[in-house]
């Protein structure tokens, strides 16, 4: 099986999880919402507390449906091949004659680290600062990018 099939499945895995936990604390918030004859809030405060946990609740739910839609752009995003730095490439650049990294451009990516075969890759979305910058360069390319408010050289070592 191919680096980046591992690391798709790898990545899919995360996101399942985090949906499970999401779905489970907002069901979780909302049973802080019930109010009925056993459950009626006695004062202020109670009251606060139920619209808090309604909020929490909503919030939780709508995280819910940004990892669903992440999941489901994975799976449209496909395995293929890529030429450039665009969603679902896999990236090996050098940053200013250092080590080697790899990167993976994918939906959901929040610059968490996966394993694959002993290799260490960085998750990151296409609105990453490095994947905008990158966006549409090709193997061998050399560009100054911005990063972590410095101004860094990256050579793409290859795109997979």
């Amino acid at each position: 099986m191919s680096i980046k099939r591992q690391a798709i499945d790898a990545w899919r895995s995360i996101l399942n999880l985090r949906l499970e936990s999401l779905q489970s604390s907002t069901a979780d918030a909302r049973s802080g919402t019930r109010v009925d004859g056993e459950h009626r809030p006695s004062n202020r405060g109670e009251r606060a507390a139920v619209t808090s946990q309604g909020y929490l609740a909503h919030g939780l739910g709508q995280r819910a449906v940004d990892t669903q839609e992440q999941l489901d752009q994975l799976d449209d995003m496909g395995v293929g091949h890529r030429d450039q730095v665009v969603v679902g490439a896999i990236i090996t650049l050098r940053l200013d004659d250092g080590p080697e990294s790899l990167l993976a451009i994918f939906p959901g990516g929040d610059a968490s680290r996966i394993d694959v075969d002993g290799q260490s890759i960085q998750i990151l979305s296409a609105r990453s600062p490095i994947a905008r910058q990158l966006r549409d360069s090709e193997v061998g390319d050399v560009a100054e990018i911005e990063l972590g408010g410095r101004i860094v050289e990256v050579e793409l070592m290859a795109i997979e």
